[in-house]
C-alpha cells in the first residue's frame, strides 16, 4: 500500500511497466486475430506510463527503475501459455483478468492518502483507472 502520492505513482508506474513487458511478449507471439486488441491495450499503457513518468519528474523523480520481477513473470506466463494453448481469442480472458488486477493496484496505491494531499496525482490516477475500466468493459463485452 502506498502511503504518499509519490509512493502511489511509483507503485502504479511499476505495475504499468510490468504489464507492458507481458504485452510486448504477447504481441510477438499472438495470433493475428487478437493483435489489434493487444496493440490498443499496449498503446493505452504506453500513454499511461509516459504520463506517470512526467508526473514523477514534476515531483523530482525519474521512475527509471520502476520495474519488478512481476514483469519477467508476465513474460514467462505468456510464453508458457503460448506453448501450451497458443495465444488466440481464448487468451483474452487472461488479458481481462490482468487488466482488472492492474485496476486493483490503482485502488491499493490510493489508500493512505487523499486528493487533498496531491490533487494532480489523484486526478491522473483516477483518469487512468477509468480508462482501464473502459478497456475491461470492452474485453468483457466481446
Amino acid at each position: 500500500m502506498a502511503n504518499t502520492p509519490l509512493d502511489a505513482l511509483h507503485q502504479v508506474h511499476t505495475a504499468t511497466n510490468d504489464v507492458l513487458t507481458g504485452y510486448e511478449t504477447m504481441m510477438e507471439r499472438a495470433e493475428p486475430e487478437i493483435g489489434p486488441i493487444l496493440a490498443d491495450l499496449t498503446a493505452l499503457h504506453v500513454e499511461h506510463a509516459a504520463a506517470l513518468r512526467e508526473r514523477l519528474r514534476a515531483l523530482g523523480h525519474t521512475g527509471e527503475d520502476d520495474t519488478s520481477f512481476r514483469g519477467t513473470m508476465n513474460s514467462v506466463a505468456v510464453t508458457m501459455r503460448d506453448w501450451i494453448t497458443g495465444l488466440d481469442e481464448g487468451s483474452l480472458d487472461a488479458v481481462e483478468r490482468g487488466e482488472k488486477a492492474l485496476q486493483y493496484i490503482y485502488d491499493d496505491a490510493q489508500k493512505g492518502w487523499s486528493s487533498v494531499d496531491d490533487l494532480e496525482t489523484a486526478t491522473l490516477l483516477d483518469a487512468q483507472y477509468q480508462e482501464i475500466g473502459e478497456k475491461v468493459a470492452e474485453l468483457a463485452a466481446r
